[in-house]
């Protein structure tokens, strides 16, 4: 297979279309490679680091509108960094990529969960990842795929992390995939492909009857099931030219899941995919920073924090990787959730400070961490 090499728009993590695994192999293949800037927002009180990444994409170069393709996501060493020593970490790697030429917006690629180690002050990588994209019911000519940031979901002993890697320099097309018009088959896409139940998403086609109705129904992942009290409301149309438009809002109640909705219009037929889930509402990271990151032994700290639980008391404690190293703090949240306070820095061993709530729950997740070196 012949590799080509292009240059990228932007960086790589998660919205519409997020979906994992594998499928058969189109005809043809291309690799295409690029090496841009990107600008790292670390969690922990880190702060941003900015340097290349090498990004790979493996996929095929033509499709139908309306299928689904498989792509090998290859991502090069990040300017992200821990700065303790972490082993067995959970870590959920995404791309986001604009869409351009015969199709406009953007998606959101996942990849499967996998488990890690990360050393201590050293470039983050993530393993390889598959994703599957869907082409866009109404692309025609050839999609182009520029990727625009990179996001690692991390599962960590001091929380649950989320680190977006923007692309800050260099500009390109990374993958393009020519698409193959079957006007014989009616065509449809959902965008987005996730949806809260009670909520609309937009459906998109080609090639049904011309100034046809539109019927949609709400089924199980696999077709069968299809119910049309499932969607709760349609605005669907057909045009003169056989393009159908509008959206479907899911009945309010519907259990999170993965189904598919199917749409007719008396002589033709087609499915997508859909995700009904919950919207999470993000909880505010907490943030730790030092009034200084190198110290001598017995030195006093400064230790701010913020985005904790107001009015809250906190344990600072000094950490070599997850070990305490026995130099304690205390400190009290105001009704912001900020906090400031002093710890005595005793042991050269220490290579972090955590700010813990103190409660009855003891969960990691209301932790903060950051980095220093005593010597």
């Amino acid at each position: 297979m012949k590799q080509r090499t292009k240059r990228l728009t932007a960086g790589v993590g998660v919205g519409t279309l997020a979906i994992t695994g594998f499928l058969a192999a189109a005809p043809a293949a291309f690799a295409g490679t690029a090496t841009p800037t990107v600008t790292c927002s670390l969690p922990l009180g880190q702060g941003d680091k900015t340097g290349p990444m090498s990004v790979t994409v493996d996929g095929p170069t033509t499709a139908k509108p309306g299928e689904t393709v498989d792509l090998k996501i290859t991502l090069g060493p990040s300017p992200a960094t821990s700065p303790a020593a972490l082993n067995g970490i959970k870590m959920t790697p995404s791309i986001d990529f604009a869409l351009s030429g015969g199709a406009t917006g953007s998606v959101t690629l996942a990849g499967a969960e996998t488990t890690i180690d990360i050393p201590a002050n050293t470039p983050i990588q993530s393993p390889p990842f598959s994703v599957r994209l869907q082409i866009p019911a109404t692309a025609t000519g050839t999609v182009d795929l520029t990727p625009t940031k990179t996001t690692t979901a991390t599962v960590t002993p001091y929380g649950n992390f989320s680190t977006p890697c923007a692309v800050t320099g260099g500009s390109g097309v990374v993958q393009s995939i020519a698409v193959q018009s079957t006007p014989e088959t009616a065509t449809l896409s959902a965008s987005p492909g996730t949806v809260e139940a009670g909520k609309e998403t937009t459906l998109a086609g080609t090639n049904w009857t011309k100034g046809g109705t539109a019927t949609p129904s709400l089924c199980a992942a696999d077709g069968t099931a299809c119910n049309p009290a499932g969607t709760s409301a349609n605005s669907l149309r057909i045009g003169a030219d056989g393009v159908l438009s509008g959206g479907v809002t899911v009945a309010p109640g519907t259990a999170d899941g993965t189904y598919s909705v199917r749409v007719t219009d008396g002589s033709r037929t087609a499915s997508t995919p859909l995700t009904v889930k919950k919207v999470e509402v993000p909880v505010p990271q907490r943030k730790v920073t030092l009034s200084k990151s190198t110290v001598r032994p017995w030195t006093f700290v400064k230790v701010s924090g913020e985005n904790f639980t107001p009015n809250t008391p906190i344990a600072l404690a000094g950490v070599e990787g997850a070990n305490p190293t026995f130099n304690f703090g205390l400190a009290w949240t105001d009704r912001n959730g900020r906090f400031s306070s002093w710890i005595l820095v005793t042991s050269r061993k220490t290579t972090g400070i955590t700010a813990v709530e103190i409660d009855t729950s003891f969960k990691f997740d209301k932790l903060g961490m950051a980095g220093i070196t005593v010597k």
